[in-house]
């Protein structure tokens, strides 16, 4: 839940690194052994490291830049040259970058609490780092002020690791521990800590100053600082080890400086060195000691505190298994507020979604005692945002709210918020424990929400399975006879219904069995596709018989499907069709009575165009057979030619008889006939049909096809009856017209959607505005001598294969009228056999 820092929070950090900056580069030009330019400690580099690896990488060079005046400040009154003192700056700076850098990108935190931690501070921070900026240094150094450059590096990387290890974990425990770890603790672990830091200090001046007795019982500083370290070590973890070694660094240092302690019994060299490497094979392994000791009790916390959570969790989950749905809202907000006294929160909510999942709503809530109820901020924004968030399934935060995504069978239906100014209770708490506390209330409110509807869907079917004037019988899945309806037991009453009228109780497929054994139509059949739908191997069955009664036959309609619950079964469905069985033959009897007058009429209509499609073969017919007598009255008749004559005969015929037998399909009278046709046939036969009346009429036919065949599935003549009645009412538009474009365009095309378009467009005057829906309307016409039935009946036949039909006016002049087939196969022709 951690916010940017503020810009004035970032300037006041900027002179703080610039005030400890100055003040280290002080310390360190007092911790030197004259007249040598390096110090044996020299904290601003360990300064700048710890900075770095604290703040952001995109504010890194605020900090940098903020230490150069300090530095300048520092260095400049030393009298040394300036070159020298800005290439101090930079290999500083250097060292600090390459020890952030390397602890970022081996480390997944700044910390040094764990080992793994602990020992990529010490690679990377206490050596790398000073050993690749001390090259650059002591070449400076010896350039500018002709110091022996392998003694300076020697000191000054030295120095630099022994700094690092001292200077950098104590400012790194500082940070992190803030006003409250102080505030928090207990007054015998503050007396503790105060007891450890006086002692500490009076063992670390006795042995490093050599005053007292101390000194002269023991050869080593060693044996009596271990304990004090020890005891910081392990009872204060690593800040109170890291700052323990600082203190009894600098003390070291001090007498050092002052010619005091036990390594200044050999030259100033190698007591300095002497000292460095003490100090160094002394933190090291202490650090890493106080690392695998708070490492270890951090997991034993965090072992704790989730077993603690998993027993909360577990009561949790075991909550709302056995409470009935109208208790669950009141179980709900009871473990609110227990869950919210486990994380110490202060408000906690359960937010659902809108049905537009574009809001949420306050499903349940909880507020501490004391804590004004307000709306937490993501109910209350209503935030889009938060939304947004929630249906990807990432954490929402806004302030000091949190809010988790709450899902339910793999689906996000709203959020668990979180308030608390506090916080979390411990600052590593997973999220993922969080979700799952978060899952269990979900699944609680999902089995309300399941439980309240199917208790309102029984009602519900029960009152709709009494309303259905059909018969319904529920069967399971051995076949028995477990629910029925008023209509179902009405049908029993009448012997015609045969499938129907089974008690409560009997065994249905027995009564199947019984028919089929009687021979009954369909029975053998039913039983069949009963007994697949029960087994599972079948999603649904459903067939019409017909029965003698004294009125008259009779047609009902059985349907079966699948009972969708584990146990199976499946819902018997018995309707009286008779009425509409009757009513569907009429209206077909009607419609194809009148689709046969339409078509009557229309050659009725064409009686010139075909006299002249007749005579043209007729005549070729007469002067062929002429000049074939001619042919045989020769002296010596040329065969090649009589064949040639009598070919021509047969072909004239055959168009003549072609012609006739078009003629004569267009006016007979007959049932329904499918079959697979070339569309593009069926409007070359009918062009074919209307070519002469269109040339007598001054109006153009054009074909554009499509370049392979088209395939439908219909009847013939009453697709032929479709594009006649198009082409009609195209060659009808144009009489309006005395001028410019007299062509009639039929176009066909595969739309790649199963299915194939048909366009036959004229240049006539088109459709008056809001009459394209109407002109397919019986009687309805825009003639003054038409009868309105024509694009009627073509309607009827395209839907009646399972087509649509339409009219739109072209952007120029003119109308054109479409209609889309279904390719044989197709779903939507599937829906229409």
């Amino acid at each position: 839940m951690g916010r940017s820092p503020s810009v004035r929070s970032v300037a006041a950090t900027a002179l703080l690194v610039a005030a400890a900056y100055y003040v280290g580069a002080k310390a360190g030009l007092l911790f030197r052994f004259p007249p040598a330019t390096t110090s044996v400690i020299w904290p601003p580099n360990s300064i700048l490291t710890a900075v770095l690896l604290i703040a952001a990488p995109r504010r890194w060079w605020i900090y940098l830049l903020a230490a150069l005046p300090a530095h300048l400040a520092a260095q400049l009154p030393a009298g040394w040259p300036t070159p020298l003192v800005l290439g101090l700056f930079v290999t500083n700076c250097s060292e600090a970058v390459i020890a952030a850098v390397f602890v970022r990108r081996f480390s997944d935190a700044p910390a040094l609490d764990t080992l793994r931690r602990a020992v990529v501070f010490i690679l990377g921070a206490v050596f790398l780092a000073p050993f690749l900026s001390t090259f650059a240094d002591a070449a400076l150094v010896t350039a500018t002020r002709g110091e022996p450059y392998w003694i300076v590096w020697r000191t000054r990387f030295l120095s630099n690791v022994l700094t690092e290890l001292t200077v950098v974990p104590s400012i790194l425990a500082l940070a992190s521990a803030r006003p409250a770890w102080v505030g928090r603790a207990a007054v015998c672990r503050r007396i503790e800590a105060g007891s450890l830091a006086a002692s500490l200090l009076t063992v670390a001046f006795l042995v490093f100053a050599r005053q007292g007795p101390i000194a002269a019982w023991s050869r080593t500083p060693l044996a009596l600082l271990l304990p004090f370290l020890l005891w910081a070590a392990v009872r204060f973890g690593p800040p109170g080890a890291s700052l323990s070694f600082l203190a009894t660094t600098l003390v070291a240092i001090w007498a050092g400086t002052q010619h005091l302690g036990p390594f200044m019994a050999v030259p100033a060299a190698e007591s300095v060195l002497g000292l460095q490497i003490f100090l160094i094979m002394l933190a090291i392994p202490l650090l890493c000691l106080a690392a695998v000791i708070a490492e270890r009790r951090r997991v034993e916390g965090a072992l704790a505190e989730r077993l603690r959570f998993e027993e909360l969790l577990a009561r949790l989950s075991a909550a709302f298994v056995h409470v009935p749905s109208h208790q669950i809202d009141g179980a709900i907000t009871a473990w609110l507020r227990n869950l919210g006294e486990f994380l110490q929160q202060e408000r906690l909510a359960l937010l659902r979604f809108s049905p537009d999942e574009r809001r949420l709503t306050l499903s349940h809530s909880w507020v501490a005692s004391g804590i004004e109820a307000v709306p937490l901020v993501a109910a209350g924004r209503e935030s889009a945002l938060a939304v947004e968030k929630l249906l990807r399934e990432e954490p929402f935060v806004s302030g000091w709210s949190v809010t988790l995504p709450l899902l339910a069978n793999g689906k996000v239906v709203g959020g668990l918020s979180f308030d608390s100014k506090a916080g979390w209770p411990s600052p590593e708490e997973p999220a993922q424990r969080l979700r799952l506390v978060g899952e269990v209330f979900a699944n609680a409110l999902a089995r309300k929400e399941s439980e309240d509807a199917l208790r309102a869907s029984e009602l519900m079917k029960s009152a709709i399975l009494a309303s259905l004037t059909s018969g319904v019988a529920v069967l399971d899945r051995g076949g028995r006879v477990i629910a029925v309806n008023e209509s179902w037991t009405r049908f029993g009453s009448e012997r015609q219904a045969g499938f129907a009228g089974v008690e409560v109780g009997a065994p249905y497929l027995e009564v199947c069995r019984q028919t089929a054994r009687e021979c009954a139509l369909h029975s053998a059949e039913a039983l069949a596709g009963i007994e697949e739908v029960l087994g599972g191997t079948k999603q649904g069955f459903a067939f019409e018989y017909s029965s003698s009664a004294l009125n008259g036959e009779r047609w009902f309609a059985v349907s079966v499907v699948p009972l969708n619950r584990p146990e199976g079964g499946a819902v018997v469905s018995h309707t009286d069709t008779t009425e509409r069985k009757r009513a569907e033959v009429q209206a077909e009897r009607s419609r194809q009575e009148l689709a046969h007058f339409t078509r009557v009429s229309t050659i009725g209509e064409l009686t010139a165009s075909l006299a002249h499609e007749l005579r043209q073969p007729l005549t070729g017919i007469l002067t062929n057979a002429q000049a074939a007598r001619r042919f045989l009255d020769s002296a010596s008749p040329d065969l090649e030619e009589l064949r040639e004559a009598l070919g021509d005969i047969i072909a004239d015929d055959r168009r003549a008889e072609e012609m006739i037998q078009r003629v004569r399909d267009l006016l007979r009278k007959g049932e329904l006939r499918r079959a697979h046709l070339d569309l593009n046939e069926v409007i070359r036969s009918v062009r074919r049909l209307l070519g002469t009346d269109a040339l007598i009429r001054n109006v153009a036919l054009s074909l554009e096809l499509a370049p392979t065949p088209v395939v439908v599935s219909g009847d013939r003549i009453q697709l032929e009856q479709v594009v006649l009645n198009l082409l009609v009412n195209a060659i009808d538009a144009m009489a309006e017209v005395s001028d410019g474009d007299r062509t009639i365009v039929v176009r066909s095309e595969a739309n790649g959607a199963e299915s194939v378009h048909v366009a036959v467009q004229d240049a006539g005057t088109g459709l008056r505005e809001g009459i394209q829906e109407r002109v397919f309307e019986p009687f309805f016409t825009t003639k003054t001598t038409g009868m309105g039935m024509g694009l009627s009946i073509a309607k009827s036949i395209v839907e009646a294969h399972g087509g649509a039909i339409w009219a739109t006016n072209n952007p120029t002049r003119g109308a054109t009228f479409h209609f889309s087939l279904p390719e044989p196969g197709g779903q939507a022709e599937a829906r229409h056999q």
